[in-house]
């Protein structure tokens, strides 16, 4: 099935539950797609996605309450996702998904 599709993820982060919706493609160049967030201000379009395998990397810039970039590494399993949010100085964060 991959990695193409949409996806509802939670980062369980230390200021609590962040909810994250992605759309997302792979092709022969790793992986496309665009993000959002509800009450956040974030640049929709995801950078730097690959896929290895069932390793799936992106990164999401988030513009409001506070600019940081997010690095997402999951697995992907059918219609499921695991792994970790790297959140700049904030360290990482784990964070589970499914597909909607």
């Amino acid at each position: 099935m991959g990695v193409d599709g949409t996806w509802h993820l939670t980062l369980d982060s230390a200021m609590g539950k962040q909810e994250f919706d992605f759309d997302i493609k792979a092709d022969d160049d790793g992986l496309t797609g665009t993000g959002s967030a509800e009450g956040r201000e974030v640049v929709p379009e995801i950078i730097g996605g690959t896929l290895d395998g069932d390793t799936a990397s992106w990164k999401l810039k988030v513009r409001k309450p506070m600019r940081i970039t997010l690095t997402f590494t999951v697995q992907v399993a059918g219609d499921e996702m695991t792994g970790k949010t790297k959140a700049g100085i904030f360290g990482s964060f784990p964070v589970t998904g499914r597909r909607t």
